[in-house]
């Protein structure tokens, strides 16, 4: 219980920050293109935020509760990734 709290909870803050940052611009982006920003930028925060604390050893050990919160990040930036390819599959049949 825990470990999922550990990882869901902090990826929900991460991500619900990023769409309210990134909404923002002119024009507004909406819909799909919102979801293709979050995502991406998602992934990219999570992929390099675990290479930094797993794989580069430029930081000291960290506990496990970054690590969860990194992949939960991960995952959750990656779901968002696979509902704006949907989206995107969606808006091109409609034409």
């Amino acid at each position: 219980m825990l470990t999922l709290l550990a990882m869901i909870l902090p990826a929900a803050v991460v991500l619900i920050t990023l769409f309210g940052v990134l909404a923002f611009g002119t024009p507004k982006p909406g819909g799909v293109t919102l979801f293709w920003r979050v995502g991406l930028v998602g992934l990219a925060l999570g992929l390099g935020v675990w290479f930094l604390v797993a794989r580069s050893g430029l930081l000291p050990p960290v506990p496990a509760l970054v690590h969860q919160a990194t992949w939960g990040l991960v995952i959750g930036s990656t779901l968002i990734v696979v509902l704006a390819a949907i989206g995107t599959a969606l808006k091109r049949k409609q034409r």
